[in-house]
């Protein structure tokens, strides 16, 4: 280092052991605490109980979804949902030679 220049007035390179690490780590933890805190009042205060009620219309899936899903999972083919109404009414039809 130069002669004259004092290196103890310079900014530190690292965060760790200053306040801005300390003011770090409160506002972690308290984002943290109130985001638990908001997450056990929604969940066990009977005042929310509609709330989580069309909350969980939202996760659930249609039934033509589910119904492609296990199409998938069986191993037939992907059929639209056209294409399953297709055969669905020639299936029905009163003119076929297996009725």
């Amino acid at each position: 280092m130069a002669i004259g220049i004092d290196t103890t007035k310079w900014k530190p390179r690292k965060i760790k052991g200053t306040p801005a690490a300390k003011f770090r780590n409160a506002l972690a933890i308290g984002t943290i605490t109130i985001g638990i805190a908001f997450g056990l009042l929604f969940t066990y205060i009977p005042v929310t109980k509609n709330l989580r009620k069309a909350a969980e219309a939202l996760y659930e899936d249609p039934i033509e979804e589910v119904e492609r899903k296990q199409m998938i999972a069986s191993g037939l083919l992907n059929r639209t949902g056209a294409t399953i109404k297709k055969i669905v009414e020639e299936s029905e039809r009163p003119d076929r030679p297996d009725k």
